[in-house]
């Protein structure tokens, strides 16, 4: 799964025909979704500046990468475990992902992390901080 977050403009008027003809020329299966005229339905734009998320949801423990096109940043997301951390282990058994590695403070290894909460949910000492 990818994610792209940024802000889409749409490309000026006058170019909507030359980006579209483009689009097509590089995408031809696109004449098989778009037959016609019906290809007109859609508006062209941009996005210079932006943050992509690569998701591997096929493997166990998932897979993620951010990465930024342009100036785009990367927006800190997920969940952190703090030095108030016991090292109960808690967090540990409730993560879908096996994505915490237990210490004093145990670690989220946010490539491999959900971002679903349960940790946050169930630490006993509310070590555990969202991001973002």
């Amino acid at each position: 799964m990818i994610r792209l977050s940024g802000r889409a403009i749409p490309v000026l008027q006058e170019e909507q025909q030359k980006w579209t003809d483009i689009i097509f020329e590089e995408q031809p299966y696109l004449a098989n979704v778009y037959p016609g005229d019906t290809r007109k339905i859609g508006i062209v734009f941009k996005i210079r500046n932006a943050e992509i998320e690569y998701f591997h949801l096929g493997v166990n423990p998932i897979f993620r990468e951010t990465y930024t096109i342009g100036k785009g940043t990367i927006r800190p997301k997920g969940y952190h475990i703090t030095d108030a951390c016991i090292g109960c282990g808690k967090c540990m058994k409730v993560c879908p992902q096996r994505a915490i590695e237990k210490g004093k403070p145990s670690v989220i290894h946010q490539e491999h992390c959900l971002h679903c909460g349960n940790c946050f949910e169930n630490c006993p000492v509310k070590a555990i901080e969202r991001l973002g």
